[in-house]
């Protein structure tokens, strides 16, 4: 049985998603516990942009904005974090140019923060998931990078092996 949800940020009506639930506790620990204003969320964030001559989508779950532009890309989703760590990634390097200087794993329960450019978790546990001025902190003295295209084509291979991957939101007989 599944039941409508009203995004946290949006104030959209949703469809049941099993990790919807998850994607609006982020949405609650970062409005009312982190400090971050609705207008700095991007819920479904989405670009387009061209990978080897084809046309390639990317989505995140939701994108911390500071300074007008995508700071922090955060997947929320159920389970073990370390196996959304590479996807998240991915998706950081390819959702922006520069590319999003960080990103975090949520499953709820448990956070990790990673420096997107190198890859490494850079703290762990709820208290990992930054309010703005921990991000802008974090943000201070960050040089932009800009991926090569070599990058490019190889954060969109680990990005579609995760999507390709990815449960249906609503099941289907």
């Amino acid at each position: 049985m599944s039941e409508d949800i009203i995004d946290l940020v949006t104030g959209r009506l949703l469809p049941y998603h099993d990790d919807e639930y998850i994607r609006q506790a982020a949405e609650k620990l970062l409005l009312e516990e982190r400090g971050w204003s609705r207008e700095a969320i991007g819920v479904e964030y989405r670009h387009s942009l061209t990978v080897c001559c084809e046309p390639f989508d990317v989505r995140a779950d939701l994108v911390l904005m500071a300074g007008g532009a995508p700071a922090l890309v955060l997947r929320a989703a159920r389970g073990s974090l370390v196996s959304r760590e590479k996807e998240t990634i991915a998706t950081a390097r390819l959702i922006h140019d520069p590319i999003v200087p960080f990103c975090l794993v949520f499953n709820g329960d448990d956070a990790e923060l990673i420096d997107s450019k190198s890859g490494k978790v850079i703290a762990t546990g709820l208290e990992a998931v930054p309010g703005p001025e921990r991000l802008a902190e974090l943000l201070s003295g960050l040089e932009p990078h800009h991926a090569s295209q070599d990058e490019i084509e190889k954060a969109a291979k680990i990005y579609s092996a995760f999507a390709f991957i990815q449960c249906p939101g609503v099941c289907r007989a």
